[in-house]
């Protein structure tokens, strides 16, 4: 298996578990920070690499009815979200 597909699983699987309210390597937050620790991948891994999973990320946490961390200060001065 491919480094990058090696990745992709990893996160795929850590993004599984935080949804779930299960992680085992995070807080468990919903930010792309908590998923990358999550996943054994830097950061980077999500900001550049894998830019559609990062968003995949997102898409779901709000398809399960929540606010992205980084949302929610923007939320509460009734700004915008920053895509």
């Amino acid at each position: 298996m491919s480094r990058v597909a090696d990745e992709r699983d990893r996160i795929r699987a850590a993004m599984d578990r935080i949804l779930r309210g299960t992680p085992e390597l995070s807080n468990g937050a919903l930010t792309i920070v908590a998923l990358a620790v999550e996943a054994g991948v830097p950061r980077n891994a999500l900001t550049q690499r894998h830019t559609n999973l990062n968003n995949e990320f997102y898409d779901k946490v709000r398809a399960f009815g929540g606010t992205p961390d980084r949302e929610q200060p923007l939320r509460k001065l009734g700004k915008p979200s920053v895509p």
